[in-house]
């Protein structure tokens, strides 16, 4: 009797020792995910197609103002790569802020961002602002990748700092 009451208490402490939450520093991987936008946003300047894209989950949506998504990294290469090829385009942003879940798998980092494109055959550019949002998931081996990548137009703004 003294054995099956030993093994009972045994499971009940597995199981509840199993049902706890992991206990996961949301401030610091907020912080990861402020570092990791800021680091990809620098990226962008070294024109590195292969660095740019590698922030992004192969299953990754980019929705830019006034443009149809872009979904899945082979059409995210051939887009930042059609890009840096347009004289005068520049893009780039600034972190604002970022949020963890709960359980660690999940973030977003809430952004300002620019694009420069040109406007006419003779070199000149024109510069929009954005606010926007970044959708990080943890992936299986404990890295985050961007996988929704979403802005809008906001007159409001006029720079990224």
């Amino acid at each position: 009797m003294k054995n099956y009451q030993l093994v009972i208490a045994v499971l009940v402490l597995l199981l509840i020792h199993a049902c706890k939450e992991t206990s996961i520093d949301q401030k610091a991987e907020a912080e990861k995910l402020m570092q990791l936008s800021k680091a990809w946003s620098q990226s962008v300047k070294g024109r590195n197609v292969e660095e740019m894209i590698s922030y992004w989950a192969d299953d990754a949506i980019l929705m830019s103002p006034n443009e149809a998504a872009v979904v899945g990294i082979d059409s995210l290469r051939a887009m930042v790569q059609r890009s840096l090829q347009i004289p005068g385009f520049d893009i780039g942003w600034n972190p604002q802020e970022a949020y963890v879940s709960k359980s660690g798998d999940l973030g977003y980092v809430i952004i300002k961002n620019y694009m420069t494109m040109p406007v006419d055959t003779l070199g000149n550019t024109r510069t929009i602002f954005n606010k926007g949002v970044e959708i990080w998931k943890k992936q299986t081996d404990g890295s985050w990748k961007n996988v929704i990548d979403i802005s809008n137009s906001d007159p409001s703004i006029k720079s990224i700092d």
